[in-house]
């Protein structure tokens, strides 16, 4: 038993990893940071409303001295302002590291992601912890991503009391699911295809990264895990599993086209041009070290994840128009276009 603080409380990922927590009992006292008042189970967790970026982060985590702490506040979805976003997410990891360093914790859990591989020309599928990581120049999220891993490594290097742990999921699906990656499976009428290329993706659900995230705790490791299902889906798999056709498109003109997006602000999410590179190359993993490690027994692969969001997809387009302000009118028609297409039972594929 262990008092455990989660930074990021009130997303959907932290959320089901608190409900998690509570129903094992695995825990005398659980803490949640976050900057939104909206954190669930507020009755039994104790909350403080901070940005990550301030100094009273650090002094929270100071003086609470949790044995634990699992840093799941980020920049999730790909912001227009990228210094906005270097801030929340390399800024941030440095006031909770400081914290974890003064409070003398047992162990820190850092969510970073797949995109740390990159997708490029000759990339070899299903990459091991032990594979280089390709820092992206022109894709902030990623390229924070791969810093954050360096700052974790700095870390356990000066702190080899205190367990660093490293989570790298693929891309997470779910009831919840709501971002750039869902928008293009989910609401465009043709999925487009770059020349050539027929990348492969890689999914895992939010209840398999749930049960991951909580092995990491109950085993105190350290070091890098992979969070995957097994296998993975072409682009034409996935057009597929939705019933969309796919149409072959220059690189060219799919950047520009990402650049309009981003710069016009279409979406409520970004959409930076160097995803292009994500579009063309394969950036899976290989889960083996989380279950040889861990004991990872994931209950989804990655198109029984796919195919339960394809079966829910209605209720995920509802939750991405609730989320999405009312001024991104060109989305959310999109979106109800899509729903009203569903609610007439078009078939899937």
């Amino acid at each position: 038993m262990a008092t455990v603080l989660i930074t990021g409380a009130g997303g959907y990922l932290a959320g089901r990893l608190i409900e998690d927590l509570l129903r094992r009992k695995m825990f005398d006292r659980l803490i949640g940071l976050d900057v939104k008042h909206s954190v669930r189970n507020p009755a039994v967790l104790d909350v403080y409303t901070v940005d990550i970026r301030d100094l009273e982060t650090t002094r929270i985590i100071a003086g609470e001295r949790p044995d634990v702490v699992v840093h799941m506040a980020y920049a999730v979805d790909f912001l227009r302002r990228t210094d906005e976003e270097q801030s929340v997410n390399l800024g941030g990891l440095e006031r909770v590291l400081a914290g974890v360093q003064q409070a003398g914790c047992r162990q820190i859990v850092v969510m970073s992601s797949t995109v740390v591989y990159g997708a490029y020309p000759g990339i070899a599928p299903f990459q091991g912890e032990e594979d280089p990581l390709c820092i992206h120049p022109r894709l902030p999220y990623a390229r924070d991503k791969v810093l954050t891993e360096r700052k974790c490594h700095d870390f356990a290097r000066g702190n080899p009391t205190i367990g660093t742990c490293v989570v790298r999921p693929a891309i997470v699906v779910g009831p919840n699911w709501g971002n750039l990656w869902a928008a293009v499976f989910f609401m465009l009428p043709v999925l487009p295809r770059i020349d050539g290329h027929d990348p492969a993706f890689q999914f895992i659900h939010e209840a398999d990264l749930v049960q991951l995230l909580r092995l990491c705790i109950q085993k105190g490791v350290a070091g890098t895990f992979n969070a995957a299902a097994d296998g993975a889906l072409t682009l034409g798999e996935i057009a597929t599993m939705v019933g969309r056709p796919t149409m072959s498109v220059p690189a060219s003109l799919a950047r520009a086209g990402l650049w309009a997006l981003h710069h016009l602000s279409v979406l409520p999410v970004g959409s930076p041009p160097a995803l292009i590179e994500f579009f063309s190359y394969p950036w899976v993993a290989n889960n083996g070290k989380a279950k040889r490690v861990l004991r990872f027994r994931p209950r989804y692969t990655s198109r029984e994840a796919f195919a339960e969001a394809v079966r829910i997809r209605s209720d995920i387009l509802r939750n991405m128009r609730r989320k999405a302000p009312g001024g991104y009118r060109i989305f959310n028609m999109l979106v109800g276009n899509e729903l009203r297409r569903l609610s007439r039972g078009e078939p899937v594929a």
